[in-house]
């Protein structure tokens, strides 16, 4: 199998209809399988309007919710692909997006993690590529990102073409394609987190592992994403996702307290 693909949703079948029906429009390896995983509302994988597509194998699983990096595990223990990607339902994936990614993959074997250019349906381009966090960097985006423009611009990489590659610290988990090598290395998700944080813990162990994360500027995807965490200082306390984020960033921040970054990061040469 040369690319498996997982969809994670929690219950949103009209996203995986169209998330599949953008998949079976794209140029995919000759061996592609897909692997829709529910967490959610059991038994809405039935209620996905799909009707096949001959150029990928497409499995369903009903699982019971244990957080986002259990149920992506679930998907990529059973994957067999060479290539492996964590693909959101929310995401339209554009004609070329894993051609391309996948032909800068083989064109750099340190590279172990990629991902495209996001774009929100306004047009304009997402921040899912970021310089590691700081623990003041969570706080002040979920918060005031306004007031603090400095410090988002280093954070957020403000600065960055996005129609170029480049190493990157991390990438966002919406859209990423690992090779089996790496995941070999780096996996599986660490599922002491529930929702978030184990996108930015996974390209941390790919850099100390001797892998390099890439942002790849010609590959493309539609993000049509709400924000879950975004808020401000009252919403901490008022919405339950905002505080899953910061319990999930209190683990991470626990897990390399006192470890410094990768030395082959960018944000650290």
């Amino acid at each position: 199998m040369d690319l498996s693909i997982v969809i994670l949703h929690h219950g949103s079948p009209e996203e995986v209809s169209e998330n599949l029906a953008a998949l079976a429009l794209a140029i995919l390896p000759e061996k592609t399988e897909v692997l829709v995983v529910n967490n959610g509302e059991i038994g809405a994988n039935k209620k996905v309007e799909f009707a096949g597509s001959k150029k990928f194998e497409l499995n369903f699983f009903e699982i019971e919710n244990q957080g986002y990096p259990q149920g992506n595990n679930f998907g990529l223990k059973i994957a067999r692909g060479k290539f492996l990607c964590i693909l959101n339902p929310d995401v339209i994936v554009q004609k070329n997006a894993f051609k391309n990614l996948i032909e800068y993959l083989n064109q750099h074997p340190l590279v172990g993690i990629v991902a495209p250019r996001l774009v929100y349906p306004t047009g304009k381009i997402q921040d899912n590529y970021r310089v590691f966090p700081r623990i003041l960097d969570l706080i002040m985006k979920r918060t005031q990102p306004k007031i603090f423009k400095g410090r988002m611009r280093r954070y957020l990489m403000w600065d960055k073409d996005p129609k170029e590659s480049d190493a990157v610290d991390w990438l966002t988990g919406a859209f990423q394609i690992i090779t089996r090598k790496c995941w070999n290395t780096i996996g599986p998700n660490d599922e002491r987190f529930f929702l978030f944080m184990s996108d930015v813990d996974i390209c941390r162990l790919a850099w100390e592992n001797g892998f390099e994360v890439h942002f790849v500027g010609n590959a493309e995807g539609l993000h049509n994403e709400s924000r879950l965490s975004g808020g401000g200082v009252i919403d901490i306390f008022k919405k339950k996702v905002l505080r899953i984020h910061l319990k999930d960033a209190v683990k991470y921040y626990l897990k390399y307290f006192r470890r410094g970054l990768p030395k082959k990061c960018p944000s650290r040469n």
